[in-house]
């Protein structure tokens, strides 16, 4: 294995890292909003902050710092409708990616096992597939990348590549870091009231410039 081999092998294994952390920091965040929302609400009444005055006042400013879940659609029986599926990425961006998945396709398409016994073997290849083409459509070249190095389908240059995964890597670095950075968050990081409390009023002053 040559150096730039191992030195792509493991910033894959970094960029799939650091996946992870956003999309447990984005899970956390789905239910710290709503927390934050309840826990600052309460503290307004207990405090006689006029929040509804506040809120009418500056209703662009608040709509922009707690966001609001979103609403899950149902249809006619009631079942929750399902997300649209992500729309493929522009052609343009990311040649190499498209060759990859091409050799993915190429490599374990499900088409290629329809006439043959649905054994464990076939079961996981056609798992892989679709964890490609899933990853591919949605951009996250993390799994893409790893699914990938798994069927030994690797960049024939490794230098472009590596650039492009140092990008990701340090993009979604910074969406973390900012989203950490969230009156949400830090109220999550909050070990007793008193550090809810501190957060509650820094909030009620960034946003309003209102002390209590």
């Amino acid at each position: 294995m040559s150096l730039m081999e191992k030195k792509y092998k493991k910033l894959v294994k970094e960029l799939v890292f650091v996946y992870t952390e956003l999309e447990y920091v984005k899970e956390v965040l789905s239910q710290a909003h709503s927390d934050f929302e309840l826990y600052y609400q309460r503290y307004c009444a207990e405090n006689n902050v006029p929040i509804s005055d506040l809120n009418e006042k500056h209703k662009d400013k608040v709509k922009k710092s707690i966001p609001q879940p979103k609403v899950q659609e149902v249809d006619e029986s009631g079942l929750v409708k399902p997300e649209p599926p992500p729309p493929p990425p522009p052609a343009k961006i990311h040649k190499v990616f498209t060759k990859m998945y091409r050799m993915v396709t190429k490599k374990i398409h499900p088409d290629k096992f329809s006439n043959r016994e649905m054994t464990p073997e076939i079961e996981e290849k056609i798992n892989m597939f679709k964890a490609a083409t899933e990853s591919y459509n949605s951009m996250n070249w993390g799994k893409f990348l790893d699914v990938c190095e798994k069927l030994d389908i690797m960049p024939t240059r490794y230098e472009g590549v590596s650039a492009l995964i140092r990008d990701e890597i340090s993009d979604i670095n910074k969406e973390i870091v900012n989203k950490k950075r969230t009156f949400s968050w830090r109220m999550y990081d909050c070990d007793d009231e008193e550090c809810k409390d501190r957060v509650v009023r820094e909030f009620l002053y960034q946003l309003f410039r209102y002390k209590v």
